[in-house]
């Protein structure tokens, strides 16, 4: 049998399978032709029948919203019918399969973020002309200390930093992964950076929308406004309660046991969310519309033409020296 008979074969089993399952596919989504093409790739690394469909929609989602985190690609495969809830089964079933498709390289290692890791080293490099090639390369202007604002962006969590590094990474604005209740020195690192800054100060913010979630948000807010002076604007931009709605999310219960419980539950309901519920691609549209906000396109247009400019005077005056014009 070759390659193409193969396939159609395997859809023709996987049609069955999936109108016998517990939950249904969403209509023909299954057909979409790049669904189709991740199957092959799949099958061409020698995925086993039983995740195939599993594994091709996970690639094509993951496609759509990378970067994005493990839990993030769950809660879309739950959205859109391909796993029925958000257990930790079905968590371990799609961990499982984007290992593999990564291991395999049907998708890049870097479409999934978990945390925000890095690999000690001293820097060094081949000889001088490499040295002038990474310090040209790595040279960024500070637009921001020409703008009248300061902004950066606090989350609850290192996946969450992950999915919107990307944005910003590309307006050089701060971003502050907590990991949790944050400790009095990291809060306090803040604080005093904070203090040498001479203009409005936005802190937006994103965490989970439950017990947990909000109380570690006020903690932060409230320990920032006693270790600084200096007068701050605090923006939530996501999970918010009507979220749940615009984004066809699926809540989660609140714990309980959480000693929050009741408090939580009194101002927003049982109704819970990660912030991984919300697509990778609309977080880092939201964190970048919140940046945007404080800074005027025709002054961004200009401190741009003037970095381009200056990284172009100094590659001009590098060449002088590698070639031994300038003493």
């Amino acid at each position: 049998m070759n390659r193409k008979a193969r396939l159609v074969s395997i859809f023709e089993r996987l049609l069955v399978q999936l109108e016998a399952g517990p939950y249904q596919p969403p209509g023909d989504g299954w057909r979409d032709p790049r669904i189709v093409r991740n199957c092959e790739l799949i099958i061409a690394a020698g995925f086993a029948m039983k995740n195939l469909p599993l594994a091709a929609v996970a690639v094509e989602l993951l496609a759509q919203r990378q970067p994005d985190t493990v839990r993030g690609i769950m809660y879309a495969a739950v959205s859109v019918g391909w796993l029925p809830d958000t257990s930790d089964k079905s968590y371990g079933r799609i961990q499982r399969i984007l290992n593999e498709v990564r291991k395999r390289r049907v998708i890049p290692f870097r479409w999934i973020v978990d945390n925000i890791r890095s690999t000690e080293k001293p820097s060094s490099w081949s000889g001088l002309g490499d040295f002038a090639d990474t310090v040209r390369d790595a040279y960024r202007l500070d637009y921001w200390a020409s703008l009248s604002d300061y902004v950066c962006i606090i989350v609850e969590k290192d996946t969450v930093a992950g999915r919107v590094s990307p944005i910003t990474r590309q307006y050089d604005v701060p971003l502050h992964p907590l990991r949790g209740f944050s400790s009095t020195s990291f809060t306090y690192a803040i604080a005093d950076e904070w203090e040498q800054i001479e203009k409005p100060i936005t802190a937006y913010y994103i965490g989970d929308h439950d017990p947990s979630g909000r109380e570690i948000e006020r903690s932060m807010r409230e320990s920032l406004a006693r270790l600084t002076t200096r007068p701050f604007a605090w923006k939530r931009l996501a999970v918010e309660p009507e979220h749940f709605e615009k984004f066809k999310i699926i809540p989660l219960e609140a714990k309980k046991h959480d000693t929050r419980f009741d408090k939580f539950v009194r101002t927003y309901g049982r109704r819970c969310a990660e912030v991984e519920a919300i697509p990778a691609d609309v977080l880092r549209d939201m964190v970048e519309q919140a940046i945007l906000s404080h800074v005027p396109t025709t002054q961004w247009a200009r401190l741009r033409k003037i970095e381009a400019q200056e990284k172009a005077s100094w590659k001009a005056s590098m060449g002088r020296f590698e070639s031994g014009g300038v003493a």
